[in-house]
């Protein structure tokens, strides 16, 4: 499958001439076959069309090939596939540490962003005094 990844996808709708489910086992089998095709899909209202995708596969060959061998063919479309688009990925804006300010003193509280890594290992809780009994400074 990776050789097909560098060449342009195509589905194909055909629509055949199919009443009952033998006559399109028949057209999927002959559909599948085909050189270049990945996968055939029964589709309409009156399930009455094929849509085969595919690489570089040879659509007026393949018409003709189920109009012989099982019924009256008709070509109706030809689309190329659009590969799946892959979300970009967003780049985190940078971090800014803002300076915290209440009342005019720093502010202890931890910031949500934290590029240091200060959050968690003890930098931003209150400052431990010492409160021993025999201290006659405080």
């Amino acid at each position: 499958m990776k050789w097909f990844s560098n060449r342009v996808q195509q589905k194909i709708l055909i629509r055949i001439s199919m009443t009952d489910d033998k006559t399109r086992a028949k057209a999927m089998k002959t559909a599948v076959q085909f050189q270049g095709v990945l996968g055939a899909e029964i589709k309409g209202d009156h399930r009455n069309q094929i849509e085969v995708t595919g690489v570089e596969v040879d659509m007026i060959c393949l018409t003709n090939t189920l109009r012989k061998k099982v019924a009256f063919a008709e070509l109706v479309s030809v689309n190329k596939v659009e590969p799946p688009k892959t979300p970009e990925e967003k780049k985190p804006e940078p971090c800014y540490q803002p300076w915290h300010y209440v009342y005019g003193v720093p502010s202890s509280y931890p910031h949500p962003c934290d590029p240091y890594g200060y959050n968690g290992k003890g930098y931003t809780e209150e400052p431990v005094y010492n409160h021993e009994p025999n201290c006659r400074i405080m």
